[in-house]
This record gives structure tokens, C-alpha cells and sequence, in this order.
């Protein structure tokens, strides 16, 4: 097993090992909430994560929970949020606490100092919280401390703050992904013998569907944290009906305006239909057998790939399902779109370059999900992709999708470029990237939405894959792979324009 990052066939292999201990989600958290206070048991705080780490911010979330009455496991238990923190592990003060009640925890702190290394404890009524299981790395930071001889250090954790990239912020991108507007039914995935896994995670009866839920949280939360645009890369509905293409449109809409304020490519989900659903739509282009409403809705009278200038970046979106299919094999570029690519890049090589797609293009992705060569995008147009790259200095960041998971990686190919996948907006972790642009370089982080709405469900789909709870393993990622900073020169890119600044 690697040290770092699981396969999807190692994760359903854990996931079959840990799946009698493990914590199955319960049908209806909020009907177990007045009998979790009854109990006389005191209320596990556990799942414990270190989300976010900026130069000056961190953000941990956990979870509380009693032995379950309806035998699903533990039951949430609504209690307080404390997080305290200090640079030495025995003066630790509460820097947050919210008195309000819940079983999400959400603690968000400021003001800290970068390059610094601080100590902290999450806390639920009094007990500190268990970190997440997780294999992809420590998921509270860089240190645990085990110090059993020193009394008061049970769950007190490290972290180092980075340094921020050299030079003046210019602005923000939000990078968001796999959204699936209108799936009913979360966690379900196929091994590589096409048998069904489940358990498929329902939303609570009476509650908002939640696609709804969480795309309208990303939204929210990637405007309120100062993002200046906003890339989705590809599955943003769940089998591109036309209500839910216009649903989607519609919430996303609340960001800004399309092509102008935020982007979106094609997934594979968001491909051309056949059936009585997509009648209305026009013929798909590249499948004449099948609808394109996502087209229609997106795109009418242009095609799915483009360039745009944002404060001189050269943003470029690629669709990696131009092609006929359904949608479980390889993605691909078609000929023509190949031949766009790389005419748009050879123009102007110097220019600093971000693209984004639905499929992930580095063989070290591809090596890490279920079937090596087949999950991805073709591999001989990753291969010409990444050749593409090599020969165009500008470009420096890819944004892909499709796995559901933060993972950075890199290719041997063009060295110079991150290419980054983003976890998925739609279930655990539930959020989002930011992209901020300084002059002398750029940092990555990944928030979770915030919402209390968004916040249940992410918790909830922490148990798919067999109700083992380990789909932190493969989605969370490590910490690294959701934050960090890259130094590069970019000063030849222009702040953007904000009211009163």
C-alpha cells in the first residue's frame, strides 16, 4: 500500500477490512437528537480535521456523536464548539467558542502568524476531539503530540503556518467541481467488476435536495471569501436533463454573470442523452444519437472550449468529453478541439496560463484510481497535453475534477505546471479551492462549505464506501494536497478592480 494516497481499489478493499467497526449513516439525524439527550453516555467528539491552512487562518471541523438507539451507529449530539490553540503545547488558550449547539463542528480562526508553529485542541462539551482516520497524511497538521507523561495534552495537535507568496494579492480564483445537480442518491460507485458498492446515502426526508444544498453553499462562500471568478470543471448536474441543467445555471447564476463573472466546462456526466427527458434539446454535435441539453443551456451557438483574459490571465476551459459515449469510459478531446488547444497556446507562450477540464491528465493520477489507463483522459492526448505544456512557459496551474478528492500531482513532462484536482462540491469533503494570485507566486486552499445544512451532509457522506467511513482516505487528501504555496513570477498580471479599494 503506498504511504500517502489510496487507490480506489484499496479503498474498497479498507473499506471491506474496517466495515464491521465501521459508522453507517443514520437515516434522519435530527429525529435522534432529543434521545441523544437523554443519554447518560457523554458525546464522542471525533473526525477531526484540519481543512484549511492559510498564512494566517486555519480552519478544523469535527463531529459529535452518541452510541446509536437505532443501531446506525454513533447518533449526533449537539454540543458547544471550543478550539484553543497556543505556541507552546501546556499555554493553550480558547481563541473560538460558539455556544451555539450542533453536532458539525466549525471553528475558523484569524490573525495568526505566518511561518509560525501553534498548538491546538478541538473541544465538545469539555472532551477533545479524535482526529479523522485518514491515510493520505496527518489530518491535524504536521505533529501529534503523545507525550503521555505530561498531563493535558490528550488531542492537542501542530501546525506550521506558510509563508504567503512574495509580492501584492491581485486576485482570487474559486476553482469548484462535480457539483451533479439532480443526483438523488450519493456514494454509489462501480469496483472494476462493475458490481454496484454501496451504501447509497438519501437525503433526510422534508430536507432540500443536496445538490441544492451544496451548490449553493460553494457559491456563497467562494463570493463571501473574496473570489473574483469562479471555475467549475465539469459535472455540474448528474445526467444533464434539462431541469436540472437550468437549476444548476440558476444557482450558479447567483455568483455572477456566465462567461463573465464564472465558467464551467463539460463532464462526462453532462454529456448528450437519448430519451424521452431530452426531446426538447437539440442533437448532440458529436453524437448525433444522443440530446445536448447542457449545451443548450451553456453554450448555444459556440463551442464548449475557450479563452479568456482575467487581469492578464489567460484562462482556458476545455470540454474532455467531446465525444460519442456513456460516459464510464476515457475522456477525450476530439481532433479539432486538440488542434485549438494547441494553436491558443503556441500565440502567446510567455503569457501566465491557468486551464481546466473535467478529467485529470498526469499518469500519477491516473496510476491512483481504479483502472490505470482507463479513468482518465486519453493517454495519448495527456501525453500531447503535457508536451503542450513543456513547450509554454506560461502555463502554471491545470484544474482538474472527476475524482472526487484533493490531489496534487505533477508530470515529468512539463514540471513547471501543478495540476490539481478539487474535491467534490456535491458530498465529504464538500467545498471548494481558492486560487490566490500575488505577484511572485500563488497559494492553494480547499474549504469545506459552511452552512449547517452543508456541514450535516458532509458528515454524512463520510460514510460511503460500505458505511466504513473511509472515504477520507481517497477524497480528503493530505494537507499538503489541499494547501499550499507555489513561488513563480507573475508580475505581469493586474490587480483587479474592487469597490472602494
Amino acid at each position: 500500500m503506498r504511504c500517502c494516497h489510496l487507490s480506489r481499489r484499496e479503498l474498497l478493499k479498507w473499506a471491506a477490512i474496517v466495515s464491521s467497526t465501521a459508522l453507517v449513516p443514520i437515516v434522519d439525524p435530527e429525529r435522534t437528537y432529543a434521545e441523544a439527550a437523554k443519554s447518560s453516555v457523554a458525546a464522542l467528539a471525533m473526525n477531526a480535521e484540519l481543512v484549511t491552512l492559510t498564512p494566517t487562518s486555519a480552519v478544523v471541523t469535527w463531529y459529535t456523536g452518541v452510541p446509536g438507539f437505532t443501531g446506525d451507529g454513533l447518533v449526533p449530539s449537539p454540543q458547544d464548539t471550543e478550539l484553543k490553540i497556543g505556541t507552546h503545547p501546556l499555554r493553550l488558550r480558547t481563541v473560538h467558542h460558539d455556544s451555539t449547539r450542533t453536532p458539525y463542528h466549525y471553528a475558523e480562526i484569524h490573525d495568526l502568524e505566518p511561518g509560525r508553529t501553534y498548538y491546538y485542541q478541538a473541544l465538545s462539551n469539555g472532551r477533545a476531539a479524535l482526529p479523522a482516520l485518514n491515510f493520505a497524511g496527518n489530518p491535524l497538521g504536521v505533529a501529534t503530540l503523545t507525550m503521555s507523561g505530561l498531563r493535558g495534552l490528550t488531542g492537542v495537535f501542530a501546525f506550521t503556518t506558510p509563508h504567503p507568496p512574495p509580492g501584492k494579492h491581485l486576485f482570487t480564483v474559486a476553482l469548484a467541481n462535480d457539483i451533479h445537480m439532480g443526483e438523488t442518491v450519493a456514494g454509489l460507485v462501480k469496483s472494476a467488476g462493475s458490481i454496484q458498492v454501496p451504501p447509497g446515502i438519501s437525503q433526510v426526508a422534508g430536507k432540500p435536495p443536496y445538490t441544492d444544498v451544496m451548490c449553493k453553499a460553494m457559491v456563497r462562500d467562494a463570493r463571501a471569501r473574496g473570489a473574483d471568478v469562479l471555475l467549475v470543471a465539469g459535472d455540474v448536474t448528474s445526467e444533464a436533463q434539462p431541469d436540472n441543467v437550468a437549476r444548476a445555471m440558476d444557482l450558479l447564476d447567483r455568483f455572477g454573470h456566465y462567461r463573465q463573472d464564472y465558467f464551467v466546462v463539460r463532464g462526462n456526466h453532462d454529456r448528450g442523452h437519448a430519451g424521452p427527458a431530452y426531446r426538447s434539446c437539440p442533437v448532440s454535435a458529436v453524437d448525433p444519437s444522443t440530446r445536448d441539453c447542457f449545451k443548450q443551456a451553456f453554450d448555444p451557438g459556440r463551442a464548449g472550449w475557450f479563452s479568456h483574459e482575467l487581469h492578464g490571465l489567460r484562462i482556458i476551459g476545455i470540454d474532455t468529453y467531446n465525444k460519442p459515449g456513456n460516459g464510464g469510459d476515457t475522456g477525450a478531446l476530439s481532433a479539432h478541439q486538440m488542434d485549438w488547444l494547441e494553436r491558443t497556446l503556441r500565440r502567446d507562450r510567455e503569457r501566465p496560463t491557468l486551464v481546466f477540464g473535467h478529467h485529470p491528465v498526469t499518469l500519477s493520477s491516473d496510476l491512483v484510481n481504479e483502472e490505470p489507463l482507463v479513468f482518465d483522459l486519453n493517454l495519448k492526448q495527456s501525453q500531447r497535453i503535457q508536451a503542450l505544456y513543456a513547450k509554454t512557459p506560461g502555463v502554471f496551474f491545470h484544474h482538474q475534477a472527476h475524482t472526487h478528492r484533493n490531489y496534487r500531482s505533477a508530470s515529468p513532462t512539463a514540471k513547471h505546471v501543478v495540476f490539481q484536482e478539487v474535491g467534490a462540491t456535491k458530498e465529504y469533503p464538500g467545498g471548494f479551492s481558492l486560487l490566490r494570485i500575488h505577484e511572485g507566486g500563488y497559494a492553494v486552499n480547499f474549504y469545506k462549505t459552511r452552512s449547517e445544512l452543508a456541514r450535516e451532509w458532509s458528515e454524512r457522506t463520510r460514510g460511503e464506501y460500505l458505511g466504513a467511513g473511509v472515504s477520507a482516505f481517497y477524497q480528503s487528501g493530505s494537507i499538503g494536497d489541499r494547501n499550499y504555496v507555489v513561488h513563480r513570477d507573475l508580475t505581469g498580471l493586474r490587480p483587479a478592480r474592487r469597490v472602494g479599494g
